[in-house]
């Protein structure tokens, strides 16, 4: 299954949430539009890095194959990351003061920031060139995507306003399943 319309389609689909928002924005849809897409894009990151976990189990039970796809969700989650972190130093006005003391004060700041550098080194290097520059160090820098969803989960959870709030606990959810997926269980189960 290789036809030629299948990545412009789903880079328009992974490029549909960005132009809702800028829709939003546009249109005056927003009350207070650096607040009201924080969160979202943020989401978003994380949805498509999820979306790209997914694909490795899913290539497994598929009868055709997806992992062609991996790349292109990866970015766009890294993409995403960058919009959620431009939007967070906009709120802060670009001061190097106030972005310290935020990421020292707050622990869910400090935890994103964390994620987003590793999630930066994956998208500097997920080039064809880099693979083949890397070799074998290249899949190893990779793995840290696992490390990448569990400090994003953190992430949501501790910026969630409230405890009880059960969104941030499906993504965990769904974060440890898909980890699941990676874990030889044969091997932990002798």
């Amino acid at each position: 299954m290789n036809f030629s319309w299948q990545k412009p389609v789903l880079f328009v689909l992974l490029l549909s949430p960005f132009l809702v928002l800028v829709a939003d924005v546009f249109l005056g849809h927003l009350i207070d539009p650096v607040e009201e897409i924080t969160n979202p894009t943020g989401q978003w990151a994380f949805r498509f890095l999820l979306l790209s976990l997914l694909v490795t189990p899913l290539n497994q039970i598929l009868p055709f194959s997806i992992i062609k796809y991996r790349r292109m969700i990866g970015v766009f989650s890294f993409f995403y990351a960058c919009l959620h972190l431009g939007i967070f130093l906009i709120s802060q006005e670009f001061s190097g003061a106030l972005i310290v003391e935020d990421i020292v004060k707050r622990p869910y700041v400090t935890i994103g920031f964390l994620a987003f550098i590793l999630l930066f080194l994956l998208a500097i290097t997920s080039t064809n060139k880099m693979m083949q520059r890397l070799g074998k160090r290249w899949k190893k820098l990779h793995k840290s995507i696992y490390l990448i969803a569990i400090l994003i989960a953190i992430h949501f959870y501790w910026q969630a306003k409230s405890s009880m709030d059960i969104e941030p606990m499906i993504y965990t959810l769904i974060v440890l399943l898909l980890l699941s997926f990676r874990v030889d269980w044969k091997k932990w189960l002798k």
